[in-house]
């Protein structure tokens, strides 16, 4: 059916909601229209209706709104929130469309009714339906609202075909080196000494944050001569790259209301028509006995099948449905029928399975027994290992079978089982017949994709091998800083252009470049941040990720929510995972310098914003999760950056062309930022010496990053000592945090000095060479009740734990924010044809208020947040506490209550 105009109707298929959760959703939508200041944005008449432009950005907040709330009532989403709505030919093909926009922004209303549209809807398919790419490509949308003074915006590139881009871009960096050592390491250690075996199968996992390379990692395996299946389980809503695997997926994530005995049943055919596919696949490609390698055949299957867009990949999983469809036939067909001997008493696999739940693994005893389940995928697992050429006997790696966004795999079915538990069963199953190095890999954000846990029952339907049951460590070593320029490419006048920032961290950025807008690119670091298309300050998990990122939160071991937060914050929140304990229990990660990120972060906080995440702060550090520093050292970053922010830099947003300079990263004058940290009349009393001395002197940090040693690590107190011809000289190290806009948060054990900020002279009497330019201001942070302004005179940059030395003037500043307020300040006098080497602006600044730092005046909320970090009191245990507690700590002091046990009582 059509109008009169030709025009194709609109057919509708209304969201599964009741009234009350549609009149939720409508109001919902209007608080992000007023949020996103698209009503500023409606024409005046309104009756004149929105732009076509407008239009657009409507549809995809209201699919986007409606995804969401979709999600939080746990209801079916069936919302393509990859609509492309760039695309103008939506509105030309179905004009009644922006009839139905402009009345709903009259009335306000019933903005619910274009989402219940068929054509923003995903289109159910059927088991024979060809995949999404042979029905037209997927694109991709991304709306970011930056709050009061971004606006809405839409990015107006082809996602799928960037992110190919950036995929089939020259591989850099050693990390696929390193995980091919990984595995090769992993099957020594499957193997074992004698008889013990301690470790389960043959699968492990890698997990990291989103866009450090984690699929490119997987599928670059090839260039080491490692044949590489790669599958990508994402849900069929994600509009990610690579594109989701339609065969393995649906076997492994739909129809999850089965029975265990079937799903082992699935997972045992999808094994075995993996290998015989693959073993069909290849024969016919490779040399006879005596012809040599099977290199040029291995290599020519790889490159067919690690391009996410090539046909062989589409033709090689329908061989693969059509094996399992096969075999799951033979599997379902009692074994008497296939041989015509029918025994009426043989065990089906449930009751088979019910006998194994009540036996364990480690009952030497019991022999678990042999089920024609298993035989299938072990018989093609055997069957595969016989083309000697692809699988010679050694223990580097041979066929890696990879399942990326494999955390779907570790949700709980309603049947009460996890799929990665039976996954990791069904490779237990076939994996120890030999010692051919073969290992599927799971890869994911999230650390649940590690907890694919060995059993301590034998599995229903599943005959389990003897053995360990240990699992390997997650591998987390993806790299950093691949697409970083040299320091010899780029003037440190130059360090803040996109161009430059963007080679930092993690290589998803740099590798968008080409085939997206620099806004774009910053929208997606927002979504990627957030989890969302909008920064909440109120929410814990995106109120301390965006504040991590610049501020170096710490966050308490120990605390009872630390594990979760963590773990969210690398699925989640671009937080980066460093290593884990073996047991996996613990993970260590952080936020690494990415200065893009920092840039992004500042966006989201010097909106309306900081004050909110501020709180949300606060309340984490008064239950103890976010650590404050033994001196305050919290208080002094967020004091010293939030300055720099608030003071200088009048625009955060940044719209620009990649040879403009990013706002937060732009060098700033030395003399302008004392001058507002301190007040108008700093240089007034550091005198005219002192403002001559730094006259051309900058700063430009960004974000904070920890050290874990001494600035000059040849201390004889310290233990594991760096030689000192390995260590950067003073000028270099200060550059490089210049060049990608850091400063510097000590160890807790550094002598004197607690911070380090880059200073930069840009005076070009200093000659050509950056590195010669440099010098550093030294911040030591106080937070005791008493006064410590003689302690300001022995900070000096020749101690041997500091050793920065220069003929450039620096900067010592001690904030001692726990005292009453006072501000003073030093400068030598020069004395004619003296080298500058000790020429040190001393400034001491007392007490977090308005009277030291003026520039709080103007933020009361943000100085009352701030002085509550330096204040904050804990609740002082009573004396009984006091002694029991001393009992074990005897010899942590000299005094007595540490010393004399038998005078507990009495002290």
């Amino acid at each position: 059916m059509s109008d009169s105009s030709g025009s194709p109707d609109l057919p509708v298929a209304p969201l599964p909601l009741t009234s009350k959760q549609r009149d939720e959703l409508e109001q919902a939508i209007l608080e992000q229209f007023e949020v996103g200041g698209l009503w500023d944005l409606m024409p005046n008449p309104i009756e004149n209706g929105p732009s076509d432009m407008l239009c657009r950005s409507i549809v995809g907040e209201i699919i986007e709104e409606s995804s969401d709330f979709l999600k939080r009532e746990n209801l079916k989403n069936v919302l393509r929130v990859d609509i492309n709505m760039k695309n103008e030919q939506t509105l030309l093909k179905y004009p009644q469309l922006r009839d139905m926009i402009r009345e709903a922004c009259e009335t306000r209303s019933n903005f619910t009714r274009i989402a219940d549209l068929k054509i923003f809807q995903i289109v159910p398919e059927s088991g024979n339906a060809p995949t999404s790419p042979a029905q037209g490509q997927r694109v991709y949308r991304v709306a970011s609202t930056f709050l009061s003074y971004v606006g809405y915006m839409i990015l107006d590139e082809d996602q799928p075909a960037s992110l190919y881009e950036s995929f089939v871009r020259p591989y850099i960096g050693k990390a696929v080196d390193g995980f091919y050592e990984y595995l090769k390491s992993n099957n020594e250690k499957f193997r074992g000494r004698g008889f013990s075996m301690p470790y389960y199968a043959k699968f492990c996992s890698i997990v990291q944050s989103s866009g450090t390379g984690k699929s490119r990692l997987m599928t670059e395996l090839r260039t080491k001569g490692v044949l590489v299946l790669y599958m990508n389980l994402r849900e069929p809503s994600d509009e990610g790259f690579p594109e989701r695997d339609l065969v393995p997926a649906r076997i492994l994530t739909e129809g999850m209301d089965c029975s265990k005995a079937e799903y082992t049943t699935r997972c045992c055919a999808l094994f075995a028509a993996i290998f015989y596919t693959l073993q069909h696949d290849l024969s016919p490609k490779l040399p006879s006995l005596r012809s040599g390698s099977a290199g040029a055949a291995i290599k020519s299957w790889n490159d067919q099948m690690c391009d996410m867009r090539s046909p062989a990949r589409t033709e090689f999983f329908e061989k693969v449905q059509s094996q399992y469809q096969f075999i799951l036939e033979k599997i379902k067909m009692p074994k008497s029928e296939e041989s015509g001997d029918v025994n009426r008493d043989a065990p089906i696999i449930e009751e088979t399975a019910a006998k194994l739940g009540r036996m364990t693994l480690t009952d030497a005893q019991i022999k678990a027994p042999k089920l024609e389940v298993a035989s299938f995928v072990v018989d093609a697992y055997t069957d595969m290992l016989e083309m000697p050429h692809v699988f010679p006997r050694d223990d580097a790696p041979k066929l890696v079978i990879a399942f990326d966004e494999a955390h779907p795999l570790s949700t709980m079915t309603i049947k009460g089982f996890r799929p990665s538990h039976i996954l990791g069963r069904t490779i237990n199953a076939y994996c120890h017949n030999n010692d051919a190095s073969v290992w599927v890999v799971f890869a994911s954000t999230t650390s649940q994709v590690a907890d694919f846990s060995a059993p301590q029952v034998i599995h229903d339907s599943l005959r389990v091998a003897v053995a360990g049951e240990l699992l390997y460590q997650p591998y987390t070593y993806l790299g950093w800083d691949q697409n970083a320029d040299s320091l010899s490419r780029i003037s440190a006048k130059d360090v803040g252009k996109f161009h430059h920032i963007v080679g930092f961290g993690r290589p998803l950025w740099k590798s968008l470049m080409d085939k997206q807008t620099i806004g774009g690119i910053m929208a997606l670091a927002v979504q990627k941040l957030c989890k969302s298309k909008r920064f909440s300050p109120q929410d814990i998990n995106e109120a301390l990720a965006v504040l991590s990122q610049r501020f170096g939160l710490d966050i308490c071991f120990g605390h009872p929510n630390a594990v979760s937060y963590l773990q969210k914050g690398v699925a989640s929140h671009l937080r980066v995972c460093f290593s884990t304990t073996e047991d996996r229990s613990w993970a260590f990660t952080g936020y690494p310098s990415e200065p893009l990120l920092s840039c992004v972060a500042a966006i989201l906080l010097h909106g309306a914003n900081l004050t909110d995440a501020l709180k949300v702060l606060k309340v984490k550090v008064d239950d103890g999760m976010v650590e404050t520093g033994q001196s305050g050292e919290l208080a002094s970053r967020l004091l010293l950056l939030l300055a720099k922010d608030i003071g200088t830099i009048s625009n955060l947003y940044y719209f620009g062309t990649a040879d403009a300079e990013l706002m937060d990263c732009q060098k700033v004058s030395v003399i302008d930022f004392l001058e507002y940290l301190f007040g108008d009349g700093f240089w007034s009393n550091a005198g005219m010496d002192a403002k001559t001395a730094f006259q051309h002197a900058y700063i430009n940090f960004s974000h904070w990053i920890p050290m874990e040693n001494f600035i000059s690590p040849t201390d004889p107190k310290l233990a594991d000592v760096e030689l000192s011809s390995a260590r950067c000289d003073a000028q270099e190290w200060t550059l490089r945090h210049w060049h990608r806009t850091s400063a510097v948060q000590c160890c807790h054990l550094q002598p004197l000095v607690d911070k380090m900020i880059p200073i930069y002279f840009d005076d070009t009497a200093l000659g050509s060479n950056d590195a010669d330019r440099m010098s550093q201001m030294f911040v030591s942070d106080k937070a005791g009740k008493n006064c410590n302004e003689s302690t300001l005179a022995f900070i000096t940059r020749k101690d041997t734990s500091i050793e920065c030395l220069s003929d450039l003037p620096y900067i010592a500043l001690l904030l001692d924010l726990n005292v009453d307020p006072k501000l003073s300040t030093t400068f030598p006098t020069r004395v004619p044809n003296h080298p500058e080497t000790d020429r040190c602006l001393r400034i001491y600044a007392a007490g977090m208020s308005d009277t030291t730092f003026p520039f709080l005046h103007e933020h009361p909320e943000v100085a009352k947040l701030l002085h509550g970090l330096v204040s904050r009191q804990q609740e002082v245990p009573s004396q009984s506490f006091k002694r029991l507690e001393a009992l074990v700590k005897f010899g942590s002091t000299a005094t007595l209550r540490h010393s004399r046990w038998e005078a507990q009582d009495a002290l």
